[in-house]
């Protein structure tokens, strides 16, 4: 009966631990939400409707896709500039966010060659800046990403490319 009794406030212990940290403030900026601020979070999205203002809340960038994605023709062909090599790396969230909320529209990042990417967390591949060349490859929209910036300039390079 011991050992079932010492286990059984072992586990209960641990278990009290593990979920009071869900209940108190923690000092660190990238922590996790405890319980209360997630209800908090609940109770303002959730007279929201719209998935873009919604998105805007959590997740800027899924909101800038997201109303990218209802402005732009079906169609369109988008080209992301500012992607390729080792020191754009940590600006490839943009990539993936469009690419995924932009489906099913072409999003590339490199011109007349598949991307091809490095373990190290970058791509390598044919870059490209002018709208010129881009609208000659069938290209409808530059999204151009300034080197010392986080700010997405739109380019529209056919009709298509024009958001609305």
């Amino acid at each position: 009966m011991l050992p079932y009794l010492a286990v059984t406030f072992l586990v209960g212990g641990l278990a009290v631990s593990l979920l009071s940290a869900q209940f108190t403030e923690s000092k660190n900026p990238n922590r996790e939400p405890t319980l209360p601020e997630l209800n908090q979070r609940v109770a303002l999205l959730a007279p929201l409707t719209d998935p873009i203002k919604r998105d805007s809340y959590c997740v800027p960038l899924s909101a800038y896709g997201r109303t990218l994605d209802r402005a732009l023709a079906p169609n369109a062909r988008v080209f992301l500039s500012g992607m390729i090599g080792e020191a754009n790396g940590p600006k490839l969230g943009y990539y993936f966010f469009l690419r995924n909320y932009l489906f099913p529209r072409e999003v590339a990042i490199s011109l007349g060659t598949d991307p091809v990417y490095h373990e190290a967390g970058w791509f390598s591949g044919t870059s490209c800046d002018s709208p010129a060349e881009l609208q000659t490859n069938g290209f409808d929209l530059l999204l151009r990403m300034p080197t010392n910036s986080n700010n997405i300039e739109i380019i529209p390079l056919t009709q298509k490319g024009v958001p609305k």
